[in-house]
């Protein structure tokens, strides 16, 4: 899917987030990609998973999920496996719903696990702290910045 998705115009842009799984980000690119792409594509990997991402707004998380603030990771982007970072921290969390919604008994994800961090993340997460600690978040971020000025610049997508 995401080879058809990758020829995307500018005027039918898409924007794929995906986790590198601790893989190197151009090799992964290149083997989801290749090297024919159109303008209306943009693929983002998060270093190494998307929840590094959500880790990187230290103070929303911490307030969030009710755990300590210094506790969270300093470089998310640098963790090896940041999903399980979030749910060892939830572990913790001084909030009793939180762990029992977040995580299960075995540390695999809870039952309430998306609805959880889709509720944070609309509500509660500030893309702009999240980037002052993942410099794959800043890039990102930049990246999309040009393709939205693309868009808006390009006369069929008025």
């Amino acid at each position: 899917m995401i080879p058809k998705l990758s020829r995307a115009p500018i005027e039918a842009p898409w924007i794929v987030f995906r986790d590198s799984d601790n893989r190197c980000p151009v090799e992964l690119k290149k083997e989801l990609i290749g090297s024919d792409r159109g303008n209306g594509f943009e693929l983002r990997l998060a270093c190494s998973m998307t929840e590094a991402w959500i880790l990187a707004d230290a103070n929303g998380f911490a307030e969030f999920f009710r755990v300590s603030r210094k506790k969270l990771p300093a470089a998310p982007d640098d963790l090896q496996h940041a999903k399980n970072e979030l749910l060892r921290l939830c572990q913790h969390s001084r909030s009793t719903t939180i762990q029992k919604e977040m995580v299960r008994a075995d540390g695999s994800t809870g039952p309430l696990y998306v609805n959880r961090v889709i509720n944070f993340c609309r509500g509660h997460w500030d893309v702009a702290r999240a980037c002052e600690r993942s410099p794959s978040l800043t890039r990102a971020v930049a990246r999309l910045t040009t393709m939205r000025a693309k868009l808006v610049s390009t006369p069929s997508a008025s």
